[in-house]
């Protein structure tokens, strides 16, 4: 009885119905919002710890269960260069052997074995050169306030 009461006022067809109470001359009915109100923050923050626990076991805890991101894996990817959206070329270590491999909505196929050597070569310098982060933004602030200045010059 409580809940409709709750669902009455809250929707707003509660002042309808007093209004009409108070129109036949009867007494308004009267519900109830100091406890309920407490009680129902409470439910709504104990689901949100239970829904973001849940979120974290999903996130974190079941890949490793399933072994997708286990620290000491046989398996990397060190590359990949995206061909189309359904086709890409990986490079894979497995087992301290370099696999070229290419990847399409048919399958997976072995394209060629690479010479770790040459390939553990290239995968360092492939590192070394990539942008990080944080290069990246340091580049991006540089640029804004070179532009930024530029822009002030001219208003002057």
């Amino acid at each position: 009885m409580s809940a409709a009461l709750f669902f009455l006022s809250s929707t707003g067809l509660g002042a309808l119905l007093s209004l009409a109470a108070e129109a036949q001359g009867g007494d308004a009915p009267q519900f109830e919002t100091g406890g309920g109100l407490l009680w129902m923050l409470l439910q709504t923050l104990l689901v949100l710890v239970f829904v973001c626990a849940l979120a974290f076991v999903v996130i974190r805890l079941l890949p490793r269960q399933a072994g997708l991101g286990a620290a000491g894996s046989m398996l990397r990817i060190v590359d990949r260069l995206p061909l189309d959206q359904r086709r890409s070329l990986y490079v894979v270590k497995v087992a301290g052997r370099w696999l070229l491999v290419g990847s399409s909505e048919g399958g997976v196929q072995l394209i060629s074995e690479l010479d770790p050597e040459i390939a553990e070569q290239e995968a360092e310098r492939v590192a070394r050169e990539r942008p990080t982060l944080g290069s990246v933004g340091a580049k991006a602030r540089t640029a804004f306030a070179d532009r930024f200045a530029d822009l002030m010059k001219k208003k002057r």
